[in-house]
């Protein structure tokens, strides 16, 4: 697995579940070249149960302060997501953190 898949791996697991650290992402994206090389890693499932639904997303617009914007676009930048998923991560990182309620 090229540089790029493994990178578009890692940002749909996060995806998935949460925002893991850079040291997880690595590990993750690791993991999965490993299991790439190995058919029997690999389990046959029907596409239907395959499948994975997303979300429905709603559009809304939100003024943050121009830093904190700032700030969000370079860590999506370093961590290869869009500022928008990058936001989106956080707030589902908060509001799946029982300490945070």
């Amino acid at each position: 697995m090229n540089g790029t898949n493994r990178e578009k791996t890692a940002r749909y697991a996060e995806d998935l579940h949460g925002m893991p650290s850079q040291g997880r992402i690595e590990d993750l994206a690791e993991r999965f070249d490993r299991a790439a090389g190995d058919p029997e890693a690999w389990e046959e499932v029907p596409a239907e149960e395959a499948r994975i639904e997303r979300p429905e997303l709603e559009q809304i617009s939100i003024r943050l302060p121009k830093e904190d914007l700032d700030s969000i676009r370079r860590r999506a930048a370093r961590s290869g997501v869009g500022y928008t998923t990058l936001i989106r991560m956080i707030l589902r990182q908060h509001l799946n953190d029982p300490l945070a309620h």
